[in-house]
C-alpha cells in the first residue's frame, strides 16, 4: 500500500512538473510574439520615414503636410500589410500587454513626428536629419521611458554610426549569425536573459535589411559622403543592415512558474 502511495506521489509531482513547465514555454512564446510585433512596428516607422525622405527634405516646400497623425496613419498601413494586425494609439491603454506595448509605440512615434513639426516644414532648408535611425531613436527613448523597467527598444548594427546603437554582447552575437547565408531571412532570435538583480526578462532581435532607399546613404559608392556627412558603407540591396533590439520583462507570475 505504502509502495502505491509514493508511485501515485511521483506520477502526481511529475505530471505537475509537465504542466508548469508547459506553462513556462506558452508564456516564452507569447513573449517572442510580442517583441517581434514591437520590432516589426518600429521597422514600419523606419519604412514610412524613408519612403517621405524626399518630402521631408523638400526645401522649396514648406507645410509638407507630413504631421504626426499622417505619419501614423501611414505607420499603421504599412505594419498592416507586414502582419495582418490592427494596431490603434487607444491601445496605449489595454490590459493586453501585447497592445498595451505596441499602442505606446505608436503614441511615442506620433509625438516624435509632431516634435518635429517646425524642423520639417523649413523653407530653404535641404537635409533636415529627420532620417529612420534618427526618428527611430528619438521613439526608442520615449518607448523605454514610458513602459519603465525591463523595457527596452533599440537600433544597433555592427557598422553603426551613432555610438547609442552600439551593440552589447548579445546583440553583436546575433547580428553576426543574421549575417550567416544560413540564417533564414527575415527571422529573428530571442531568449530568456536573468539580470544583475535576479529578475527575468526576455531578449529578442529583429534583422533589418538594406532596402532601395537606405542606398542613397548606405550604399556605393563606398566611402564617399553622403548627404548627412556620414561615410557611405557601400551596402547592396537585401544586405543585412543592423537589427531591432527588443526587451520585455517576465511577469511575476512567470516567474514563479518558471521555479
Amino acid at each position: 500500500m505504502l509502495r502505491k502511495l509514493i508511485f501515485s506521489g511521483l506520477i502526481l509531482v511529475f505530471t505537475v512538473g509537465i504542466s508548469a513547465a508547459q506553462v513556462f514555454t506558452v508564456d516564452e512564446k507569447d513573449l517572442e510574439k510580442q517583441a517581434d510585433l514591437v520590432a516589426k512596428l518600429m521597422v514600419s516607422c523606419r519604412a514610412i520615414i524613408a519612403e517621405n525622405q524626399e518630402l521631408i527634405n523638400d526645401p522649396e516646400k514648406g507645410d509638407k503636410g507630413f504631421t504626426g497623425e499622417i505619419y501614423v496613419r501611414k505607420v499603421k498601413e504599412h505594419f498592416k500589410n507586414a502582419t495582418g494586425i490592427d494596431v490603434f494609439e487607444s491601445d496605449v491603454s489595454s490590459s493586453d500587454p501585447v497592445k498595451k506595448t505596441l499602442g505606446t509605440l505608436l503614441c511615442c512615434a506620433r509625438e516624435v513626428i509632431d516634435e518635429s513639426q517646425k524642423v520639417i516644414n523649413m523653407k530653404g532648408k535641404g537635409f533636415k536629419k529627420i532620417i529612420p535611425a534618427v526618428v527611430g531613436r528619438r521613439t526608442g527613448y520615449k518607448f523605454n521611458k514610458v513602459m519603465g523597467n525591463g523595457y527596452y527598444l533599440k537600433q544597433t548594427s555592427m557598422k553603426y554610426r551613432n555610438p547609442a546603437n552600439h551593440p552589447d554582447i548579445l546583440e553583436a552575437k546575433y547580428l553576426k549569425e543574421f549575417e550567416e547565408t544560413s540564417h533564414q531571412k527575415g527571422k529573428g532570435k530571442g531568449k530568456v536573459i536573468i539580470i544583475s538583480d535576479g529578475s527575468k526578462v526576455y531578449r529578442y532581435m529583429l534583422p533589418v535589411y538594406v532596402e532601395p532607399a537606405c542606398l542613397k546613404c548606405h550604399g556605393e559608392p563606398k566611402g564617399e559622403r553622403d548627404i548627412s556627412g556620414h561615410i557611405k558603407e557601400g551596402y547592396k540591396e537585401g544586405e543585412v543592415r543592423g537589427a531591432i533590439s527588443v526587451m520585455i520583462p517576465y511577469s511575476s507570475t512567470n516567474l514563479v512558474q518558471s521555479k
